[in-house]
Protein backbone atom coordinates (compact mmCIF):
# COMPACT_ATOMS: atom_id res chain seq x y z
CA UNK A 1 0.00 0.00 0.00
CA UNK A 2 2.85 2.38 0.89
CA UNK A 3 4.54 1.53 -2.41
CA UNK A 4 1.31 2.24 -4.26
CA UNK A 5 0.87 5.56 -2.47
CA UNK A 6 4.49 6.47 -3.15
CA UNK A 7 4.06 5.59 -6.82
CA UNK A 8 0.92 7.73 -7.05
CA UNK A 9 2.67 10.59 -5.25
CA UNK A 10 5.73 10.41 -7.52
CA UNK A 11 3.57 10.21 -10.63
CA UNK A 12 1.61 13.24 -9.46
CA UNK A 13 4.80 15.19 -8.81
CA UNK A 14 6.14 14.24 -12.25
CA UNK A 15 2.88 15.28 -13.90
CA UNK A 16 3.02 18.62 -12.10
CA UNK A 17 6.60 19.18 -13.21
CA UNK A 18 5.77 18.31 -16.80
CA UNK A 19 2.76 20.61 -16.72
CA UNK A 20 4.81 23.39 -15.18
CA UNK A 21 7.39 23.03 -17.94
CA UNK A 22 4.59 23.33 -20.49
CA UNK A 23 2.81 26.30 -19.04
CA UNK A 24 5.63 28.32 -17.61
CA UNK A 25 6.64 29.46 -21.13
CA UNK A 26 7.73 33.09 -20.86
CA UNK A 27 8.07 33.11 -17.05
CA UNK A 28 11.85 32.95 -17.34
CA UNK A 29 13.38 36.19 -18.60
CA UNK A 30 15.84 36.50 -21.47
CA UNK A 31 18.72 36.50 -18.98
CA UNK A 32 17.28 33.60 -17.00
CA UNK A 33 15.65 35.70 -14.28
CA UNK A 34 12.44 34.37 -12.72
CA UNK A 35 10.45 37.04 -10.86
CA UNK A 36 10.16 36.62 -7.11
CA UNK A 37 7.04 37.30 -5.14
CA UNK A 38 8.61 40.42 -3.65
CA UNK A 39 9.05 41.96 -7.11
CA UNK A 40 5.53 40.98 -8.14
CA UNK A 41 4.07 42.48 -4.97
CA UNK A 42 5.88 45.75 -5.66
CA UNK A 43 4.43 46.00 -9.16
CA UNK A 44 0.97 45.22 -7.82
CA UNK A 45 1.16 48.29 -5.60
CA UNK A 46 1.54 50.62 -8.59
CA UNK A 47 -1.75 52.35 -9.28
CA UNK A 48 -2.52 52.98 -12.93
CA UNK A 49 -5.68 55.07 -12.82
CA UNK A 50 -5.85 58.50 -11.21
CA UNK A 51 -7.84 59.06 -8.04
CA UNK A 52 -8.17 62.83 -8.43
CA UNK A 53 -11.03 63.13 -10.92
CA UNK A 54 -13.05 66.30 -10.45
CA UNK A 55 -16.48 65.34 -9.15
CA UNK A 56 -18.43 68.58 -8.95
CA UNK A 57 -22.16 68.25 -9.62
CA UNK A 58 -21.95 70.39 -12.74
CA UNK A 59 -19.13 68.28 -14.20
CA UNK A 60 -20.96 65.07 -13.36
CA UNK A 61 -23.97 66.36 -15.30
CA UNK A 62 -21.75 67.23 -18.28
CA UNK A 63 -20.16 63.78 -18.24
CA UNK A 64 -23.52 62.05 -18.00
CA UNK A 65 -24.89 64.12 -20.89
CA UNK A 66 -21.87 63.35 -23.05
CA UNK A 67 -21.94 59.63 -22.24
CA UNK A 68 -25.61 59.45 -23.20
CA UNK A 69 -24.94 61.33 -26.43
CA UNK A 70 -22.26 58.80 -27.40
CA UNK A 71 -24.54 55.93 -26.38
CA UNK A 72 -27.25 57.27 -28.69
CA UNK A 73 -24.69 57.56 -31.48
CA UNK A 74 -23.74 53.93 -31.00
CA UNK A 75 -27.40 52.88 -31.00
CA UNK A 76 -27.93 54.75 -34.28
CA UNK A 77 -25.19 52.68 -35.94
CA UNK A 78 -26.29 49.44 -34.26
CA UNK A 79 -29.92 49.85 -35.35
CA UNK A 80 -28.82 50.22 -38.97
CA UNK A 81 -26.58 47.16 -38.72
CA UNK A 82 -29.37 45.15 -37.08
CA UNK A 83 -31.96 46.20 -39.66
CA UNK A 84 -29.91 45.71 -42.81
CA UNK A 85 -26.98 43.42 -42.00
CA UNK A 86 -27.53 41.61 -38.70
CA UNK A 87 -25.10 38.69 -38.52
CA UNK A 88 -23.01 39.95 -41.45
CA UNK A 89 -19.42 41.04 -40.99
CA UNK A 90 -20.10 44.67 -41.81
CA UNK A 91 -22.63 47.05 -43.27
CA UNK A 92 -21.82 49.55 -45.99
CA UNK A 93 -23.16 52.68 -44.26
CA UNK A 94 -23.85 54.43 -47.57
CA UNK A 95 -25.60 51.69 -49.56
CA UNK A 96 -26.90 49.73 -46.52
CA UNK A 97 -25.58 46.51 -48.07
CA UNK A 98 -24.36 43.68 -45.80
CA UNK A 99 -20.70 42.90 -46.47
CA UNK A 100 -18.69 39.71 -46.05
CA UNK A 101 -15.16 40.74 -45.13
CA UNK A 102 -14.21 38.42 -42.23
CA UNK A 103 -15.48 34.98 -43.36
CA UNK A 104 -19.14 35.76 -42.86
CA UNK A 105 -19.18 34.85 -39.17
CA UNK A 106 -20.39 38.28 -38.09
CA UNK A 107 -17.34 40.37 -37.21
CA UNK A 108 -19.36 43.43 -36.19
CA UNK A 109 -21.73 41.27 -34.15
CA UNK A 110 -18.93 39.71 -32.10
CA UNK A 111 -16.62 42.72 -31.95
CA UNK A 112 -19.43 44.90 -30.55
CA UNK A 113 -20.56 42.56 -27.75
CA UNK A 114 -18.57 44.03 -24.87
CA UNK A 115 -19.30 47.63 -25.90
CA UNK A 116 -23.02 46.82 -25.88
CA UNK A 117 -22.65 45.27 -22.41
CA UNK A 118 -20.62 48.19 -21.04
CA UNK A 119 -23.20 50.67 -22.30
CA UNK A 120 -25.94 48.77 -20.46
CA UNK A 121 -27.90 47.90 -23.59
CA UNK A 122 -29.32 44.70 -22.11
CA UNK A 123 -31.92 43.83 -24.75
CA UNK A 124 -29.44 44.38 -27.57
CA UNK A 125 -26.87 42.24 -25.77
CA UNK A 126 -29.23 39.29 -25.29
CA UNK A 127 -30.35 39.47 -28.91
CA UNK A 128 -26.75 39.57 -30.10
CA UNK A 129 -25.85 36.66 -27.81
CA UNK A 130 -28.52 34.48 -29.37
CA UNK A 131 -27.16 35.29 -32.83
CA UNK A 132 -23.61 34.46 -31.70
CA UNK A 133 -24.86 31.11 -30.37
CA UNK A 134 -25.80 30.15 -33.93
CA UNK A 135 -22.36 30.79 -35.49
CA UNK A 136 -20.67 27.70 -36.94
CA UNK A 137 -16.96 28.48 -37.22
CA UNK A 138 -16.30 25.34 -39.24
CA UNK A 139 -18.10 26.94 -42.17
CA UNK A 140 -17.15 30.18 -43.85
CA UNK A 141 -17.58 32.16 -47.05
CA UNK A 142 -15.04 30.05 -48.91
CA UNK A 143 -12.20 32.51 -48.40
CA UNK A 144 -9.21 31.86 -46.11
CA UNK A 145 -9.33 33.45 -42.66
CA UNK A 146 -6.78 36.05 -41.69
CA UNK A 147 -5.59 34.38 -38.50
CA UNK A 148 -4.53 37.57 -36.70
CA UNK A 149 -7.82 39.36 -37.39
CA UNK A 150 -9.79 36.27 -36.40
CA UNK A 151 -7.97 36.26 -33.08
CA UNK A 152 -8.32 39.92 -32.14
CA UNK A 153 -11.88 40.46 -33.42
CA UNK A 154 -13.60 37.13 -32.81
CA UNK A 155 -11.67 35.25 -30.13
CA UNK A 156 -10.89 38.41 -28.16
CA UNK A 157 -14.46 39.67 -28.46
CA UNK A 158 -15.91 36.36 -27.26
CA UNK A 159 -13.53 36.11 -24.29
CA UNK A 160 -14.35 39.65 -23.18
CA UNK A 161 -18.10 39.04 -23.57
CA UNK A 162 -17.75 35.97 -21.36
CA UNK A 163 -15.77 37.80 -18.69
CA UNK A 164 -18.26 40.67 -18.54
CA UNK A 165 -21.47 38.62 -18.69
CA UNK A 166 -20.55 35.22 -17.26
CA UNK A 167 -22.34 33.52 -20.18
CA UNK A 168 -20.27 30.38 -20.85
CA UNK A 169 -21.62 30.11 -24.39
CA UNK A 170 -19.19 32.87 -25.34
CA UNK A 171 -16.26 30.93 -23.86
CA UNK A 172 -17.39 27.78 -25.66
CA UNK A 173 -17.48 29.63 -28.97
CA UNK A 174 -14.10 31.26 -28.32
CA UNK A 175 -12.56 27.87 -27.56
CA UNK A 176 -14.15 26.29 -30.62
CA UNK A 177 -12.68 28.95 -32.90
CA UNK A 178 -9.29 28.98 -31.17
CA UNK A 179 -9.00 25.22 -31.64
CA UNK A 180 -9.53 25.71 -35.36
CA UNK A 181 -7.02 28.57 -35.55
CA UNK A 182 -4.41 26.54 -33.63
CA UNK A 183 -4.09 24.42 -36.76
CA UNK A 184 -2.51 27.44 -38.46
CA UNK A 185 0.37 27.17 -35.97
CA UNK A 186 1.16 23.63 -37.13
CA UNK A 187 4.14 24.69 -39.23
CA UNK A 188 7.78 23.58 -39.22
CA UNK A 189 8.64 26.44 -36.83
CA UNK A 190 5.37 26.92 -34.94
CA UNK A 191 5.01 30.41 -36.43
CA UNK A 192 1.46 30.67 -37.81
CA UNK A 193 0.38 31.07 -41.39
CA UNK A 194 -0.99 34.50 -42.19
CA UNK A 195 -4.11 33.00 -43.81
CA UNK A 196 -5.89 29.76 -42.92
CA UNK A 197 -8.67 27.99 -44.81
CA UNK A 198 -10.86 26.38 -42.16
CA UNK A 199 -12.52 24.09 -44.69
CA UNK A 200 -9.48 22.73 -46.50
CA UNK A 201 -7.02 23.00 -43.61
CA UNK A 202 -4.40 24.80 -45.69
CA UNK A 203 -2.33 27.89 -44.99
CA UNK A 204 -1.14 30.70 -47.23
CA UNK A 205 0.15 34.26 -47.24
CA UNK A 206 -1.90 37.33 -48.03
CA UNK A 207 0.62 37.97 -50.82
CA UNK A 208 -0.20 34.59 -52.41
CA UNK A 209 1.93 31.46 -52.63
CA UNK A 210 4.62 32.41 -50.13
CA UNK A 211 5.48 31.84 -46.49
CA UNK A 212 5.74 35.50 -45.53
CA UNK A 213 4.02 36.97 -42.51
CA UNK A 214 4.51 40.17 -40.54
CA UNK A 215 5.54 40.98 -37.00
CA UNK A 216 2.13 42.02 -35.68
CA UNK A 217 0.40 39.04 -37.25
CA UNK A 218 2.68 36.46 -35.63
CA UNK A 219 3.20 38.20 -32.29
CA UNK A 220 -0.29 39.35 -31.29
CA UNK A 221 -1.81 36.16 -29.91
CA UNK A 222 -0.27 36.34 -26.45
CA UNK A 223 -3.00 38.25 -24.65
CA UNK A 224 -6.02 36.33 -25.93
CA UNK A 225 -4.31 32.92 -25.82
CA UNK A 226 -2.93 33.49 -22.32
CA UNK A 227 -6.37 34.35 -21.02
CA UNK A 228 -7.97 31.44 -22.87
CA UNK A 229 -5.48 29.04 -21.27
CA UNK A 230 -6.39 30.49 -17.88
CA UNK A 231 -10.12 30.11 -18.46
CA UNK A 232 -9.93 26.59 -19.92
CA UNK A 233 -6.95 25.31 -17.87
CA UNK A 234 -5.48 24.18 -21.20
CA UNK A 235 -1.90 25.42 -21.70
CA UNK A 236 -1.84 24.68 -25.44
CA UNK A 237 -3.03 28.18 -26.44
CA UNK A 238 -0.46 29.99 -24.31
CA UNK A 239 2.25 27.59 -25.41
CA UNK A 240 1.49 28.23 -29.10
CA UNK A 241 1.68 32.01 -28.66
CA UNK A 242 4.91 31.87 -26.67
CA UNK A 243 6.50 29.41 -29.11
CA UNK A 244 6.58 32.21 -31.68
CA UNK A 245 8.90 34.17 -29.38
CA UNK A 246 11.11 31.13 -28.79
CA UNK A 247 11.67 30.80 -32.54
CA UNK A 248 12.14 34.50 -33.28
CA UNK A 249 14.75 34.83 -30.54
CA UNK A 250 16.55 31.61 -31.48
CA UNK A 251 16.56 32.33 -35.23
CA UNK A 252 17.66 35.98 -35.25
CA UNK A 253 20.71 37.74 -33.83
CA UNK A 254 20.96 41.51 -34.25
CA UNK A 255 23.84 42.22 -36.63
CA UNK A 256 24.77 45.43 -38.41
CA UNK A 257 24.13 45.37 -42.13
CA UNK A 258 21.29 42.86 -41.88
CA UNK A 259 17.53 43.48 -41.77
CA UNK A 260 17.66 42.95 -37.99
CA UNK A 261 20.43 45.29 -36.87
CA UNK A 262 19.23 46.81 -33.57
CA UNK A 263 18.27 44.74 -30.49
CA UNK A 264 14.54 45.00 -29.87
CA UNK A 265 13.76 46.79 -33.15
CA UNK A 266 12.31 44.07 -35.34
CA UNK A 267 11.86 44.22 -39.13
CA UNK A 268 8.27 44.01 -40.33
CA UNK A 269 8.40 40.85 -42.47
CA UNK A 270 9.61 37.32 -41.72
CA UNK A 271 9.55 33.86 -43.26
CA UNK A 272 7.52 31.41 -41.21
CA UNK A 273 9.55 28.47 -42.61
CA UNK A 274 12.80 29.71 -41.11
CA UNK A 275 11.67 32.19 -38.46
CA UNK A 276 14.14 34.69 -39.91
CA UNK A 277 13.40 38.34 -40.56
CA UNK A 278 13.41 39.25 -44.23
CA UNK A 279 12.87 42.99 -44.68
CA UNK A 280 10.79 46.01 -43.72
CA UNK A 281 12.29 48.82 -41.66
CA UNK A 282 11.25 48.75 -37.99
CA UNK A 283 8.37 51.01 -37.01
CA UNK A 284 5.40 51.21 -34.66
CA UNK A 285 2.74 51.31 -37.37
CA UNK A 286 0.67 48.77 -39.26
CA UNK A 287 2.35 45.37 -39.48
CA UNK A 288 4.30 45.90 -36.26
CA UNK A 289 2.20 47.84 -33.75
CA UNK A 290 0.45 45.23 -31.61
CA UNK A 291 3.58 43.07 -31.31
CA UNK A 292 5.12 45.72 -29.06
CA UNK A 293 1.78 46.51 -27.42
CA UNK A 294 1.31 42.90 -26.30
CA UNK A 295 4.75 42.64 -24.72
CA UNK A 296 3.82 44.94 -21.86
CA UNK A 297 0.10 44.18 -21.73
CA UNK A 298 0.49 40.40 -21.49
CA UNK A 299 3.08 40.90 -18.75
CA UNK A 300 0.54 42.93 -16.79
CA UNK A 301 -2.29 40.48 -17.48
CA UNK A 302 -0.14 37.63 -16.17
CA UNK A 303 0.09 39.33 -12.79
CA UNK A 304 3.66 40.43 -13.69
CA UNK A 305 4.94 36.83 -13.94
CA UNK A 306 5.85 36.58 -17.64
CA UNK A 307 9.31 38.07 -17.16
CA UNK A 308 10.41 37.52 -20.77
CA UNK A 309 7.66 39.88 -21.94
CA UNK A 310 8.91 42.62 -19.65
CA UNK A 311 12.54 42.07 -20.69
CA UNK A 312 11.65 42.27 -24.38
CA UNK A 313 9.54 45.39 -23.82
CA UNK A 314 12.35 47.19 -22.00
CA UNK A 315 14.86 46.19 -24.68
CA UNK A 316 12.55 47.43 -27.44
CA UNK A 317 11.76 50.66 -25.60
CA UNK A 318 15.46 51.54 -25.29
CA UNK A 319 15.90 51.17 -29.06
CA UNK A 320 12.63 52.93 -29.88
CA UNK A 321 13.76 55.96 -27.90
CA UNK A 322 17.08 55.99 -29.73
CA UNK A 323 16.09 55.24 -33.32
CA UNK A 324 12.33 55.67 -33.85
CA UNK A 325 11.45 58.87 -31.99
CA UNK A 326 12.38 62.11 -33.70
CA UNK A 327 11.75 65.82 -33.18
CA UNK A 328 10.10 67.55 -36.07
CA UNK A 329 10.71 71.04 -37.37
CA UNK A 330 7.71 72.08 -35.23
CA UNK A 331 9.52 70.77 -32.12
CA UNK A 332 6.97 68.03 -31.60
CA UNK A 333 8.08 64.45 -30.96
CA UNK A 334 7.10 62.02 -33.72
CA UNK A 335 7.29 58.28 -34.33
CA UNK A 336 9.11 57.46 -37.56
CA UNK A 337 10.42 54.43 -39.47
CA UNK A 338 14.05 53.60 -38.85
CA UNK A 339 17.04 51.78 -37.41
CA UNK A 340 20.80 52.39 -37.13
CA UNK A 341 21.00 53.03 -40.89
CA UNK A 342 18.69 56.02 -40.88
CA UNK A 343 15.18 57.32 -40.42
CA UNK A 344 12.21 57.84 -42.74
CA UNK A 345 10.01 60.67 -41.49
CA UNK A 346 6.70 59.11 -42.40
CA UNK A 347 4.07 57.81 -40.01
CA UNK A 348 0.52 56.49 -39.93
CA UNK A 349 -2.43 56.66 -37.59
CA UNK A 350 -1.68 53.13 -36.32
CA UNK A 351 1.41 54.47 -34.53
CA UNK A 352 -0.83 56.72 -32.45
CA UNK A 353 -1.72 53.80 -30.16
CA UNK A 354 1.78 54.05 -28.71
CA UNK A 355 1.43 57.13 -26.48
CA UNK A 356 -1.41 55.41 -24.61
CA UNK A 357 0.39 52.08 -24.28
CA UNK A 358 3.54 53.90 -23.20
CA UNK A 359 1.59 55.84 -20.58
CA UNK A 360 0.10 52.58 -19.29
CA UNK A 361 3.58 51.04 -19.10
CA UNK A 362 4.90 54.08 -17.24
CA UNK A 363 2.28 53.62 -14.53
CA UNK A 364 2.76 49.85 -14.34
CA UNK A 365 6.50 50.44 -13.84
CA UNK A 366 6.18 53.72 -11.91
CA UNK A 367 8.35 55.47 -14.50
CA UNK A 368 7.58 59.20 -14.70
CA UNK A 369 10.28 59.91 -17.29
CA UNK A 370 8.58 57.57 -19.76
CA UNK A 371 5.22 59.19 -19.00
CA UNK A 372 6.72 62.51 -20.11
CA UNK A 373 7.84 61.00 -23.43
CA UNK A 374 4.39 59.46 -23.87
CA UNK A 375 2.84 62.89 -23.37
CA UNK A 376 5.09 64.45 -26.01
CA UNK A 377 4.05 61.73 -28.46
CA UNK A 378 0.40 62.27 -27.59
CA UNK A 379 0.71 65.96 -28.44
CA UNK A 380 1.98 65.23 -31.97
CA UNK A 381 -0.65 62.51 -32.45
CA UNK A 382 -3.52 64.72 -31.30
CA UNK A 383 -2.15 67.59 -33.38
CA UNK A 384 -2.94 65.60 -36.54
CA UNK A 385 -6.60 65.81 -35.48
CA UNK A 386 -6.84 69.19 -33.77
CA UNK A 387 -5.26 71.14 -36.65
CA UNK A 388 -7.86 69.87 -39.11
CA UNK A 389 -11.10 71.88 -39.49
CA UNK A 390 -13.01 68.58 -39.16
CA UNK A 391 -11.23 67.65 -35.87
CA UNK A 392 -10.40 64.34 -37.57
CA UNK A 393 -6.95 63.16 -38.60
CA UNK A 394 -5.40 61.56 -41.71
CA UNK A 395 -4.52 57.91 -42.28
CA UNK A 396 -0.86 58.73 -43.06
CA UNK A 397 1.25 61.81 -42.48
CA UNK A 398 4.84 62.94 -42.70
CA UNK A 399 7.04 65.44 -40.92
CA UNK A 400 10.32 67.25 -41.42
CA UNK A 401 12.96 66.19 -38.88
CA UNK A 402 14.48 69.04 -36.94
CA UNK A 403 17.49 70.49 -38.77
CA UNK A 404 16.76 68.69 -42.08
CA UNK A 405 16.38 70.47 -45.40
CA UNK A 406 12.95 70.51 -47.00
CA UNK A 407 14.38 70.50 -50.52
CA UNK A 408 13.19 66.92 -51.19
CA UNK A 409 9.60 67.74 -50.29
CA UNK A 410 6.88 68.78 -52.69
CA UNK A 411 5.80 72.39 -52.58
CA UNK A 412 2.40 71.30 -51.20
CA UNK A 413 4.12 69.30 -48.45
CA UNK A 414 6.28 72.25 -47.47
CA UNK A 415 3.17 74.45 -47.33
CA UNK A 416 1.35 71.99 -45.07
CA UNK A 417 4.33 71.63 -42.75
CA UNK A 418 4.39 75.41 -42.43
CA UNK A 419 0.64 75.47 -41.75
CA UNK A 420 0.15 72.35 -39.58
CA UNK A 421 3.62 71.17 -38.54
CA UNK A 422 3.19 68.01 -40.67
CA UNK A 423 1.95 67.11 -44.15
CA UNK A 424 -0.88 64.78 -45.08
CA UNK A 425 0.12 61.75 -47.13
CA UNK A 426 -3.21 59.90 -47.16
CA UNK A 427 -5.84 62.43 -46.04
CA UNK A 428 -8.78 60.07 -45.48
CA UNK A 429 -10.27 59.03 -42.11
CA UNK A 430 -11.81 55.57 -41.58
CA UNK A 431 -13.06 56.05 -38.00
CA UNK A 432 -9.85 54.55 -36.64
CA UNK A 433 -9.53 54.69 -32.84
CA UNK A 434 -5.81 54.99 -32.08
CA UNK A 435 -5.63 58.71 -31.31
CA UNK A 436 -8.83 58.53 -29.24
CA UNK A 437 -7.45 55.47 -27.43
CA UNK A 438 -4.26 57.26 -26.37
CA UNK A 439 -6.15 60.34 -25.21
CA UNK A 440 -8.46 58.05 -23.19
CA UNK A 441 -5.45 56.52 -21.43
CA UNK A 442 -4.12 59.94 -20.51
CA UNK A 443 -7.50 61.00 -19.18
CA UNK A 444 -7.84 57.93 -16.97
CA UNK A 445 -4.18 58.04 -15.86
CA UNK A 446 -4.04 61.76 -15.00
CA UNK A 447 -7.67 62.69 -14.24
CA UNK A 448 -7.12 65.85 -16.31
CA UNK A 449 -10.46 66.93 -17.85
CA UNK A 450 -8.83 68.56 -20.87
CA UNK A 451 -8.27 65.09 -22.35
CA UNK A 452 -11.97 64.28 -22.08
CA UNK A 453 -12.68 67.61 -23.79
CA UNK A 454 -10.35 66.61 -26.65
CA UNK A 455 -12.29 63.39 -27.14
CA UNK A 456 -15.55 65.34 -27.08
CA UNK A 457 -14.23 67.57 -29.88
CA UNK A 458 -13.35 64.51 -31.96
CA UNK A 459 -16.80 63.04 -31.34
CA UNK A 460 -18.37 66.27 -32.60
CA UNK A 461 -16.21 65.98 -35.71
CA UNK A 462 -17.40 62.40 -36.26
CA UNK A 463 -21.06 63.37 -35.90
CA UNK A 464 -20.80 66.34 -38.25
CA UNK A 465 -18.67 64.70 -40.92
CA UNK A 466 -19.31 60.96 -40.81
CA UNK A 467 -22.89 60.32 -39.62
CA UNK A 468 -25.18 58.81 -42.29
CA UNK A 469 -28.36 56.72 -42.27
CA UNK A 470 -26.35 53.48 -42.16
CA UNK A 471 -24.11 54.50 -39.28
CA UNK A 472 -20.80 56.33 -39.76
CA UNK A 473 -18.91 56.49 -43.05
CA UNK A 474 -15.28 57.23 -43.73
CA UNK A 475 -14.18 60.70 -44.81
CA UNK A 476 -12.17 61.10 -48.00
CA UNK A 477 -10.34 64.26 -46.97
CA UNK A 478 -10.14 65.51 -43.39
CA UNK A 479 -9.11 68.94 -44.66
CA UNK A 480 -12.44 69.68 -46.32
CA UNK A 481 -15.01 67.42 -44.67
CA UNK A 482 -18.16 65.97 -46.23
CA UNK A 483 -17.95 68.00 -49.42
CA UNK A 484 -14.81 66.01 -50.27
CA UNK A 485 -16.85 62.81 -50.31
CA UNK A 486 -17.58 59.86 -48.03
CA UNK A 487 -16.26 56.29 -48.02
CA UNK A 488 -18.71 53.39 -47.66
CA UNK A 489 -16.69 51.61 -45.01
CA UNK A 490 -17.53 50.96 -41.35
CA UNK A 491 -15.27 48.23 -39.97
CA UNK A 492 -16.11 46.27 -36.84
CA UNK A 493 -13.45 48.16 -34.83
CA UNK A 494 -15.71 51.21 -34.97
CA UNK A 495 -18.00 49.34 -32.55
CA UNK A 496 -15.32 47.58 -30.51
CA UNK A 497 -12.81 50.44 -30.13
CA UNK A 498 -13.84 53.86 -31.41
CA UNK A 499 -17.21 53.98 -29.65
CA UNK A 500 -15.92 52.22 -26.54
CA UNK A 501 -13.05 54.63 -25.87
CA UNK A 502 -15.21 57.67 -26.55
CA UNK A 503 -17.95 56.40 -24.23
CA UNK A 504 -15.55 55.43 -21.44
CA UNK A 505 -14.08 58.93 -21.43
CA UNK A 506 -17.44 60.16 -20.11
CA UNK A 507 -18.68 57.17 -18.10
CA UNK A 508 -17.79 57.25 -14.41
CA UNK A 509 -14.08 56.38 -14.04
CA UNK A 510 -14.84 53.15 -12.15
CA UNK A 511 -16.41 51.69 -15.31
CA UNK A 512 -13.69 49.41 -16.74
CA UNK A 513 -11.00 50.94 -14.54
CA UNK A 514 -7.43 50.61 -15.78
CA UNK A 515 -6.56 49.11 -12.40
CA UNK A 516 -9.04 46.30 -13.08
CA UNK A 517 -8.74 45.64 -16.81
CA UNK A 518 -6.24 45.38 -19.66
CA UNK A 519 -7.50 46.27 -23.13
CA UNK A 520 -6.58 44.10 -26.10
CA UNK A 521 -5.39 45.68 -29.33
CA UNK A 522 -9.02 45.49 -30.54
CA UNK A 523 -10.27 47.30 -27.43
CA UNK A 524 -11.59 44.22 -25.61
CA UNK A 525 -11.17 44.50 -21.81
CA UNK A 526 -9.78 41.46 -19.94
CA UNK A 527 -9.93 41.27 -16.17
CA UNK A 528 -6.65 41.75 -14.32
CA UNK A 529 -8.05 40.03 -11.23
CA UNK A 530 -7.85 36.53 -12.74
CA UNK A 531 -4.99 35.05 -10.73
CA UNK A 532 -1.95 33.33 -12.27
CA UNK A 533 0.69 31.59 -10.18
CA UNK A 534 2.75 30.23 -13.06
CA UNK A 535 0.42 27.33 -13.76
CA UNK A 536 -2.94 27.04 -15.48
Amino acid sequence: MKCLLLTIFCFGQLASLCAAKHIADGVEGIEGHIPRQREISRYMQHQVQANNFTNSESLQRIRAHRAEDVRKGFQHAWRAYKKYAFGADEINPLTLEPLTTRNGWGATLVDALDTIHIMGLHDEFEEAAEKVRQIDFEKNDGEPSKVFETNIRYIGGLISAFELSGNRMFLKQATSLADIMLEAFDTSTGIPWQMWDVQTGTGSSEAGPSTLNNLAEVGSYQLEFFRLSQLTHDPSYHKAAQRVFDVLLDSNEPRKGTPYSVPGLYPVFLDIKTGKFVNGKPNLGGGSDSFYEYLIKTWALSGFRLQRNLDLWLESLRSIKKYILSRGSDQRLYMAVGDDEGLDSISDTFTCFFPGTLALASRLLNDNETLGIAHDLLMSSYNTFSRMPTHLGPENFGFLPEGDSDSDLLESQRAEIKKYGFYLDHPYYLMRPEVIESIFYFYRITGDERYADWIWQIWQGIKVNCAVDGGYAGLRDVRIGRRGGLIGKQESFVFSETFKYIYLAFATPDVISLDDYIFSTEGHPFKRSTSFNGTF
